[in-house]
C-alpha cells in the first residue's frame, strides 16, 4: 500500500474535511459523519439517531426520494449507513468518475434530507422489522446488547441503538426536524475521501458542494464518564430461539482517548486470549471439557477497535452445552460445562498472564496477524473513508487508521499486556446468562 497524505480542510459553515489521496486506487471512497449516535441522541428519544440515519439514507434536496442509492448503484458504486455509539455515519465507494456525483448526492442530503410524514411512518416500520428480524427473533439476537445494561450505570451508555417500537411509533415530524437542525449542521459533521482523486480538484468540488449550505452551531457533547466497576454481576436472560445456552461477559477498556497504551495493551490481550485454534483460553476450555462450541473474545461493542471513546467494552461470548449436574443435583456450573466453567478458564488465563506475562513470541505472532488483516481492511477506500472519519471525530487522529497496526506491535509489550490482564483482575465484571428456555440450567 502506498504512503497516504492526508490533508484537512475547514469551510467557513464549519465542516471538516479530510481528503487522503491514493494513486494506486481506481475508486474513491466518501464517508459523512455526523457526531451524533445512540448514546449522544437527546433523552427521551431512544432509538431517533438511528430513525433519522434511515430517513437520511433516502436522500434529500433535489434528489427524489430513493433516487439516491439508485444513482450510486448506476454509477458502479454502492453505499452504505450505520449508527454507532457517538456517530452516525453515511459511506460509499464508486469509480473515482463518479465523485462529483456522490458529493452532489451527499451535499442534498446534508441540505435538506426527506423528512416527511411518508418517509417517517414507512422507515419507522422497516426499523420495526429490523428490531424483530435482529433482536426478538434471532438466536442470541439480544448480544451484544445486554452487556453494556449489565455493567455500565448510566443510561446513555446502556442504550441499545434501536429503541422500543412504540416508542418509534410517537416520533413526530417536529422531532426529527429539531434533530436535524440540532445535529445535522455542517460544523457537527466531517467529510471525508479516500481512493484516486486529484486532492486540488477533490478540493474545489467540496467548495462547491458543501460551502453553499448554511452554518449552525454544533451541540455540546454530553458527558459519559462512569464510575470504576469494582463489582462482578451475573444476570440471566431467556433466549425462546437458542438451541444452546450462552454467555456473554463484559469487562470495562481504557479509554483510547487517555489510556492509549493501555487500550492497546488490552486489544492485544484479547487477541491473545482467543485468536487461532491453539489459543490459550481455547486450550484450556478443550481440557476442562467445558462444552464450548463457539467463542469470541474483541474489544468494543461492534469488535471494531477504537469505534468510541470512554465507556466501552473488552466482551466475551460463548455458546456451550448444559452443565453435567453435580453429585448433589447441580446447579450452573455444578458438574463440567457450562457458565461457570467458562467464566473459571477465563479468570485462570487472565490469571496466568497477570502472573507470568504472555509469551512474547506468541504475543509478536497475534499482533502480526492483527496488523495484516487490518492493513487488507483498508485496501477498500469505503471503509478507509469510513476508518479515518471516526477516528478523526472521536480522537482528532485520522492518521491512527493507517499507524494502528504498527502501533498495536509497537506499544502492545509483554509488559503493558501483563499490566492489562492484572487490570481486568481488579476491575468489576458482568456476566450474562442466556437459557434457552425457562428454567434451562447454564
Amino acid at each position: 500500500m502506498t504512503p497516504h497524505r492526508i490533508r484537512r480542510i475547514i469551510l467557513d459553515n464549519g465542516l471538516r474535511v479530510l481528503l487522503a489521496p491514493d494513486d494506486a486506487t481506481p475508486a474513491v471512497g466518501i464517508a459523512v459523519h455526523y457526531a451524533v449516535g445512540f448514546r449522544t441522541e437527546p433523552a427521551g428519544r431512544i432509538g431517533l439517531a438511528h430513525l433519522f440515519e434511515h430517513l437520511v439514507f433516502q436522500g434529500g434536496g433535489s434528489v427524489p426520494p430513493g433516487d439516491h442509492l439508485r444513482l450510486v448503484q448506476d454509477a458502479g458504486g454502492r453505499c452504505d449507513a450505520s449508527t454507532r455509539q457517538d456517530v452516525t455515519v453515511y459511506h460509499s465507494t464508486a469509480p473515482a468518475s463518479a465523485l462529483d456525483l456522490l458529493l452532489f448526492l451527499e451535499s442534498e442530503r446534508m441540505r435538506a434530507p426527506h423528512i416527511t410524514e411518508e418517509n417517517l411512518r414507512s422507515q419507522t416500520a422497516v426499523i420495526g422489522e429490523e428490531i424483530g428480524l435482529a433482536l426478538r427473533n434471532r438466536p442470541y439476537g439480544c448480544y451484544p446488547w445486554i452487556l453494556p445494561k449489565a455493567l455500565f450505570s448510566r443510561s446513555e451508555n446502556t442504550r441499545d441503538g434501536y429503541g422500543e417500537t412504540a416508542d418509534l411509533a410517537a416520533v413526530e415530524l417536529s422531532d426529527c426536524q429539531e434533530f436535524f437542525a440540532r445535529y445535522y449542521a455542517p460544523a457537527n459533521a466531517h467529510l471525508t475521501l479516500a481512493g484516486g482523486f486529484d486532492p486540488a480538484a477533490a478540493a474545489a468540488l467540496v467548495r462547491r458542494h458543501f460551502g453553499r449550505l448554511p452554518g449552525r452551531e454544533p451541540p455540546t457533547a454530553p458527558r459519559l464518564a462512569e464510575p470504576p466497576a469494582r463489582e462482578r454481576t451475573r444476570t440471566r436472560v431467556t433466549d425462546p430461539h437458542a438451541r444452546m445456552p450462552a454467555l456473554g461477559a463484559a469487562l470495562p477498556l481504557p479509554d483510547p482517548a487517555t489510556g492509549r497504551d493501555a487500550y492497546l495493551a488490552h486489544l492485544a490481550l484479547a487477541s491473545l486470549l482467543s485468536q487461532g485454534g491453539d489459543a490459550p483460553l481455547r486450550r484450556r476450555l478443550r481440557g476442562q471439557a467445558s462444552g464450548v462450541t463457539s467463542l469470541s473474545v474483541g474489544c468494543g461493542l461492534f469488535g471494531v477497535p477504537m469505534e468510541t471513546r470512554g465507556p466501552d467494552l473488552l466482551t466475551v461470548f460463548a455458546v456451550h452445552a448444559p452443565p453435567t449436574p453435580g453429585p448433589a443435583g447441580g446447579g450452573a456450573g455444578g458438574g463440567p460445562g457450562g457458565a461457570d466453567a467458562v467464566l473459571s478458564a477465563l479468570d485462570e488465563e487472565v490469571a496466568e498472564v497477570a502472573g507470568r506475562g504472555p509469551e512474547p513470541d506468541r504475543l509478536g505472532r497475534v499482533t502480526a496477524r492483527w496488523a495484516a488483516a487490518a492493513l487488507r481492511e483498508l485496501g477498500d477506500p469505503a471503509v478507509r473513508a469510513r476508518l479515518l472519519g471516526t477516528r478523526e471525530v472521536l480522537f482528532g487522529e485520522a492518521e491512527l487508521t493507517d499507524g494502528l497496526p504498527r502501533l498495536l506491535r509497537e506499544r502492545a509489550t509483554p509488559e503493558r499486556v501483563r499490566d492489562a490482564a492484572a487490570a481486568l483482575r481488579s476491575h468489576g465484571r458482568a456476566a450474562v446468562l442466556i437459557d434457552p428456555a425457562a428454567g434451562a440450567a447454564a
